[in-house]
């Protein structure tokens, strides 16, 4: 397992709301705010409800965000490259000397000697397990000199969250914490509820509106889209306008008798018109099911959100 849990190169094939992936028109996405909700497996802890707050001394602001934020990346995609190469001391490189690393419920380990040491054992446990890892959001303080990293990560036999905080040292990136934390593989969701997720992607991306609706009640509602017809058009309107292709997973699943909730995120790519480059944007979403009198479940209503950042 490597340290960041292998934070998620998901291969997870699923997605589902179009608002979600396309930009909802409500303000505040259901999507647990009412319901409640490997490589070195860096399980790290992408806590709630992060407030980043430059401190008061931070009123400088940074020269250049944009390329603060794209350091920040780039030492991101060395960890990982580290971690496919198993250089445990590549890893330890990229801390401050006070930094420290939390994963799970594993002691704090302090000091780039002593995580280099633990980045050993931890390699020499995970041989042949395979995963990734991916920042969702990198935020760079006013004052240029503080940053947080939080994403995700995908193993062989795990899954969870990571968030790191960095800061500068002598004019460059350091690694000052690194904290993760694991989750249920599919957020814990049921396998039907795997298999209909799976199904609304396979349906969106071939652009199959008619199997997309297929998944949801005759009087559910995607969005301000409410009933089979105008899901159906909603999709077909939106494809119109736009190409994407996307793919997500269930972060969390509760099931209360004949209702259940899922909620997760999504990644989308958007291939240009002409010519240019492809965009990919990620959201979040939230998806309620009905268990249905056959015993099949269906969803009945459909929300998600733009990740900004």
């Amino acid at each position: 397992m490597w340290r960041r849990g292998w934070r998620a190169e998901s291969n997870v094939s699923l997605i589902r709301t179009p608002e979600r992936a396309y930009g909802a028109n409500e303000v505040g996405w259901l999507r647990g705010t009412s319901l409640g909700s490997g490589v070195t497996m860096r399980i790290r802890q992408l806590l709630p409800a992060v407030a980043f707050v430059a401190p008061a001394w931070a009123c400088t602001p940074a020269a250049d965000p944009a390329a603060e934020e794209a350091a920040i990346r780039d030492i991101s995609s060395r960890w990982l490259e580290y971690s496919r190469s198993q250089d445990a001391a590549g890893i330890a490189g990229l801390f401050a000397d006070d930094g420290t690393v939390h994963w799970e419920d594993r002691p704090v380990t302090l000091g780039k000697a002593n995580i280099e040491a633990f980045i050993a054992r931890d390699n020499a446990e995970s041989v042949g397990q395979e995963g990734g890892f991916a920042p969702e959001q990198i935020y760079v303080a006013a004052s240029g000199d503080l940053a947080v990293e939080q994403g995700t990560y995908q193993g062989t036999n795990s899954a969870g969250r990571y968030l790191t905080v960095y800061r500068k040292v002598d004019g460059n990136w350091r690694i000052q914490q690194d904290m993760s934390v694991g989750a249920e593989p599919h957020g814990g969701a049921p396998e039907w509820a795997r298999q209909s997720l799976a199904r609304w992607y396979e349906a969106h991306n071939n652009r199959d509106a008619n199997a997309l609706a297929d998944l949801y009640t005759p009087d559910a509602r995607v969005g301000d889209a409410r009933g089979r017809a105008a899901i159906i058009r909603m999709f077909r309107d939106r494809w119109a306008e736009s190409n994407p292709t996307c793919s997500g997973g269930y972060d969390e699943f509760v099931v209360v008798g004949p209702i259940a909730t899922g909620w997760g995120r999504d990644e989308c790519t958007f291939a240009p018109a002409g010519a240019g480059e492809p965009t990919t944007r990620r959201s979040n979403w939230l998806a309620v099911y009905e268990r249905q009198a056959d015993g099949t479940w269906l969803c009945i209503r459909d929300v998600g959100e733009w990740i900004e950042g």
